[in-house]
């Protein structure tokens, strides 16, 4: 199924991995939040935006990017598998 969502995020957009994630967004800043992830993801994104983005891009905005395709591809998963552990309030 993996390869399948994959298959279909790539063709439905139709961009090339740069175009889709190596490019700047709307963020002004890096903002409040901070994250931390592991130390081997954070070098193979950082290198991923030194080498293939050339540093054109900071790593939060490749980060957004990334998060941004991963919604909308599980959007309709991850609602459905909130709502199935969530009960309404008020029914």
């Amino acid at each position: 199924m993996e390869k399948n969502n994959k298959a279909i995020g790539t063709k439905k957009i139709g961009k090339t991995y740069s175009s889709k994630f190596l490019k700047r967004n709307t963020l002004k800043g890096r903002g409040d939040k901070c994250i931390y992830v592991r130390p081997e993801y954070h070098e193979k994104l950082t290198r991923i935006v030194n080498i293939i983005a050339a540093g054109q891009i900071p790593l939060y905005a490749y980060l957004d990017n990334i998060l941004q395709n991963h919604f909308e591809l599980y959007s309709a998963e991850i609602i459905e598998d909130y709502n199935k552990n969530n009960k309404p309030i008020l029914s």
